[in-house]
């Protein structure tokens, strides 16, 4: 009989950080932060149980891709 896979074998969890956390560490208000969410900008998040959190690596990402080129 086959093995019950073990959670970590289905699912791979990065660090969360709540909204307050990614505010924080951006220099932004929640406000600002919500009022992305509902524009669809801003890092990406997931809701759970009705709470947002944001994964550390989703916010790098967005951080990252928020980077230019100084012209000149």
């Amino acid at each position: 009989m086959p093995r019950k896979p073990a959670v970590h074998d289905v699912v791979t969890l990065d660090e969360l950080m709540t909204a307050n956390d990614v505010a924080d560490v951006l220099g932004l208000s929640t406000g600002t932060l919500a009022n992305w969410r509902s524009l669809g900008m801003g890092p990406t998040y997931v809701k759970l149980g009705g709470r947002v959190r944001y994964r550390v690596s989703g916010v790098n990402s967005w951080v990252a891709s928020q980077e230019h080129e100084s012209a000149g």
